[in-house]
């Protein structure tokens, strides 16, 4: 409370208000098509068991240990701060009954996916995008990826590694339901509580709302339990925000018109433990009755499940490259190996046309390197079946910014599923790669091309170029040919090649070939 008490006397020392927060507003983000797809998925929450007695007066989960430190975010990151700092700490802990401040692997890093999702500049997003990449390709702890000192790097982490435990911390579902009335508030009360399962601790849901011009008393003292003394009186009218609930407490009062309205959420904030009551306000339940747009104040609050995840297939990728923006990456796999193209794909969620004209690692970074892994376990209940997989990397250089070029330094394929442990299977690229527009296609067999008489012949190297050793055939008649693959015009479909057939009979092909 003095801390909080000394901040008051500096900010009226130098005439700034006490809800002093940080000066930028940051616009409403623009609800794309991917936005509407990830909360079309999401599920509709409702409790699974019935309630056993009555709801307590209050709860706050944020003083339990699966709860992160309240910290100050950089940057229009709230949606990602309140996503993935605070929900998918809490809940990935609460999973594993783990202190989330014991250790920098206990919390997650909101600038992981941030940068991912901002397209290399300062702005906002939606809480479900992060918790989206964290259930297709996990979360980064701060061990890996630590809070950066200026967020204008907008760094991607590097390194095989880092990715593949990232992949480890998942989502399993994303969770949504309204709350416009009563029902939804008591939704909400009954998700804090025990997370409508039983739970002996409930979950904690993310919301937003404007934050520009919004009010509060600063001295609360009426009724509580939880006893925080900052309140919101007013609604903001500008300015995106999104924010964390996390618990509840009935005894709270709030006096508009004349009326006393019972009841509010506790909020946690991300503009540090300076701001509020040790970051935290009151949010009166009487906000969400009333009849508002939802950007002024959400009409649904989000929330997520979480598991521990094993990869099993792991695509390890190097690449060199000075506009990030243009790079897409797509898995795939076919059956034998004398396969050419993938019979079944699965799109990488992270480095996927994001991160803006910045060379791999971000603004500042000197190299342009970056070791990337894509989880590929999703896909391999489709090709359980094949007996000798070939893994395909398919790497897609558009222009989508400045005109970037760059190359491929390395793929390859870990399969986690043997039991006799790891097993790697390497794309043979016999040095740097320069990626073409369009589609750029690397395959790593997992078994050796046969090399008898009846198997198939393979006439192209793992660069898509043809071998340019001649071939001898002979005929059903048994007359002799020989051919050589000149030219692979593969957006054309077209071969180019030099023949000689040795109409006689005889093994004489030392002659000159014909073009065709």
């Amino acid at each position: 409370m003095m801390k909080r008490i000394l901040f008051l006397l500096l900010f009226a020392a130098a005439g700034l208000p006490a809800t002093a927060q940080p000066t930028r507003t940051y616009e409403v983000p623009k609800l794309t098509d991917e936005v509407r797809a990830i909360r079309a998925a999401a599920a509709s929450w409702t409790p699974s068991k019935p309630l056993e007695g009555t709801l307590p007066a209050s709860v706050d989960n944020s003083k339990l240990k699966y709860f992160p430190k309240v910290f100050e975010q950089k940057g229009g990151s709230c949606a990602q701060s309140s996503g993935i700092r605070y929900l998918f700490t809490y809940e990935m802990n609460r999973l594993l009954d783990r202190d989330a401040q014991a250790s920098d692997a206990n919390t997650f890093s909101y600038f992981y996916t941030w940068n991912f999702l901002n397209d290399g500049i300062d702005q906002g997003g939606f809480a479900e995008q992060g918790l989206n990449i964290a259930r297709q390709q996990g979360a980064m702890s701060l061990a890996d990826f630590p809070d950066p000192s200026s967020y204008f790097s907008f760094k991607w982490a590097s390194g095989y590694d880092k990715y593949t435990r990232a992949m480890q911390n998942r989502v399993k579902e994303i969770i949504s339901f309204e709350v416009i009335s009563q029902e939804g508030i008591d939704l909400a009360r009954r998700y804090l509580y025990d997370a409508g399962d039983g739970s002996a601790h409930g979950g904690i849901l993310s919301y937003s709302a404007l934050a520009t011009g919004w009010t509060f008393d600063s001295n609360y003292s009426g009724p509580s339990e939880t006893g925080y003394t900052y309140m919101l009186t007013k609604l903001a009218t500008d300015g995106a925000h999104a924010m964390t609930i996390v618990g509840y407490d009935d005894t709270v009062e709030f006096s508009k018109d004349g009326q006393i309205h019972k009841g509010a959420f506790i909020v946690v904030n991300s503009y540090g433990t300076w701001w509020g009551d040790d970051g935290r306000y009151y949010l009166p339940y009487y906000f969400f009755l009333q009849d508002r747009p939802s950007q002024t104040l959400s009409h649904d609050v989000t929330g997520c499940s979480c598991t521990v995840h094993s990869p099993q297939v792991v695509f390890r990728v190097k690449v060199t490259y000075d506009s990030r923006n243009d790079l897409a990456f797509t898995m795939g796999v076919a059956d034998k190996p004398y396969a050419t193209t993938p019979t079944v794909t699965l799109k990488s969620a992270i480095a996927a046309n994001q991160g803006g004209d910045h060379p791999m690692q971000g603004e500042y970074s000197d190299d342009n390197s970056i070791e990337l892994a894509f989880d590929f376990t999703e896909a391999v209940p489709k090709y359980a079946s094949y007996t000798e997989p070939k893994y395909f990397l398919t790497v897609t250089r558009s222009e989508i910014g400045k005109a970037g070029s760059g190359v491929i330094n390395a793929f390859s394929v870990i399969d986690y599923r043997d039991a006799d442990g790891p097993k790697e299977y390497v794309c043979d690229l016999p040095q740097p790669v320069v990626l073409e527009k369009g589609a750029n296609l690397f395959a790593a067999a997992t078994t050796a091309l046969k090399t008898t008489s009846a198997s198939a012949i393979q006439w192209l190297d793992n660069l898509w170029a043809p071998y340019t050793a001649p071939y001898v055939l002979r005929t059903a008649s048994g007359k002799y040919a020989k051919f050589e693959i000149t030219d692979y015009d593969r957006g054309a479909g077209r071969v180019t090649i030099k023949y000689l057939y040795q109409g006689d009979g005889s093994r004489n092909l030392n002659l000159s070939l014909i073009q065709i």
